[in-house]
């Protein structure tokens, strides 16, 4: 299978919000060197996919000749659950519209390889019709183009539209309904934020550069969880925009307890993640005007549930929309930022790492994704 096509063709897979963060980049002069650091959740099993994508990644950017890096795990080896597969060394703007399509690669290869399954369109589209008698007139927003290959996008998008979806994430799926893809901004951006204007305000300040960059058109929707400060940070962005702001998304992984919410064991109200308890909190904190977009696990109906018992519970919305992947049990990879700096020796973690001179200067991440060290990674040619 070849990964060669042109960049323009590649931007139509890509996640609209990948887009316009590197819009917003370039429209701001931000460039710095980062590390991304890629992993599997579900383990463990052996490596598939990654010379796919890192030839996805060599042919779609211009990390070669400006000196960038890529460390990976060898193609058949065998990973373990969260384990760092890849490390990518690069300045932003030059792969900030790849990751959804790496990603991609990565997981669909990984469960054909390791479960020997292939995905099941009329499964997801009983899945979306599920959520969508659950949510009522809320939109469901399609945002699984990271979960497998790009060549399937436009199917899996044209499933979800017929099932109830009512918008996707990517230009080449939306087409199928003559639309466009939506989205706003990925923590991606926000780390760069992180980076010029410090952790306790990436969230802020990423949210204003787009409201100064794109079309008044697009709605304003700002990605509170970077800095685990959910509702700090969706108060002090409210304000920032001056009543610009048309929703904020929790998007609060696994690792975090979001702000306000409760400890315990109660599944799906309290703990860590996207919770009942965090929902509410913030409603509560923001009042009713205010739209509460979530996303991290809502293709669970019984998920779903448990917020509109919630919503009775507590006699108010605690959400006027869901996004999410609908691709559940397949092996999806994640890529977070983890360090940042003005050139590539800088963000080399791993060669810091094993050369004994490893400091915390450049590492800046999303609150709960540190730094996962690999020294079983081999530096590819390039």
């Amino acid at each position: 299978m070849t990964t060669t096509m042109t960049q323009n063709k590649m931007r139509e897979y890509t996640d609209k919000y990948f887009l316009r963060a590197n819009e917003i980049l370039k429209k701001d002069g931000l460039n710095p060197w980062v590390n991304m650091q890629v992993f599997v959740r579900k383990g463990p099993g052996k490596v598939a996919g990654i010379n796919e994508a890192v030839d996805l990644i060599l042919d779609n950017s211009n990390i070669a000749e400006v000196g960038g890096r890529i460390y990976a795990k060898k193609e058949g080896s065998l990973y373990y659950p969260k384990e760092t597969l890849m490390n990518i060394i690069a300045p932003a703007q030059s792969i900030m519209e790849l990751e959804t399509v790496y990603l991609g690669v990565i997981a669909a290869a990984m469960t054909k390889e390791n479960d020997k399954r292939d995905i099941d369109l009329n499964s997801i589209k009983r899945n979306i019709e599920q959520v969508a008698e659950l949510v009522d007139d809320r939109s469901i927003l399609y945002f699984g183009a990271r979960h497998w290959h790009y060549e399937m996008d436009k199917a899996i998008s044209r499933a979800a539209f017929e099932a109830g979806a009512s918008d996707c994430s990517t230009d080449n799926g939306a087409e199928t309904r003559g639309k466009r893809g939506i989205g706003t901004i990925p923590h991606a951006l926000e780390n760069i934020y992180a980076y010029k204007y410090g952790l306790e305000n990436a969230v802020v300040e990423s949210t204003k550069a787009f409201d100064k960059y794109m079309s008044k058109e697009i709605p304003r929707v700002a990605l509170v969880d970077y800095a685990n400060k959910e509702i700090t940070d969706s108060i002090n962005t409210a304000n920032a925009l001056n009543g610009n702001l048309n929703a904020v998304r929790i998007d609060t992984c696994g690792e975090n307890l979001a702000e306000g919410a409760k400890e315990g064991n109660r599944k799906y109200w309290e703990g860590k993640g996207v919770t009942v308890s965090a929902a509410y909190a913030l409603r509560e904190a923001l009042g009713d005007k205010m739209g509460i977009v979530l996303s991290s696990g809502f293709s669970n109906p019984e998920k779903i549930k448990a917020f509109n018992q919630g919503e009775k519970h507590y006699g108010v919305k605690l959400y006027d929309s869901i996004g999410a992947g609908f691709l559940d049990g397949v092996r999806t990879s994640t890529a977070d930022i983890i360090a940042i700096g003005e050139s590539p020796d800088e963000v080399d973690l791993l060669k810091k790492f094993i050369n004994g001179n490893l400091d915390r200067k450049n590492v800046i991440h999303k609150v709960g994704r540190p730094p996962i060290l690999n020294e079983r990674l081999e530096e590819v040619l390039i």
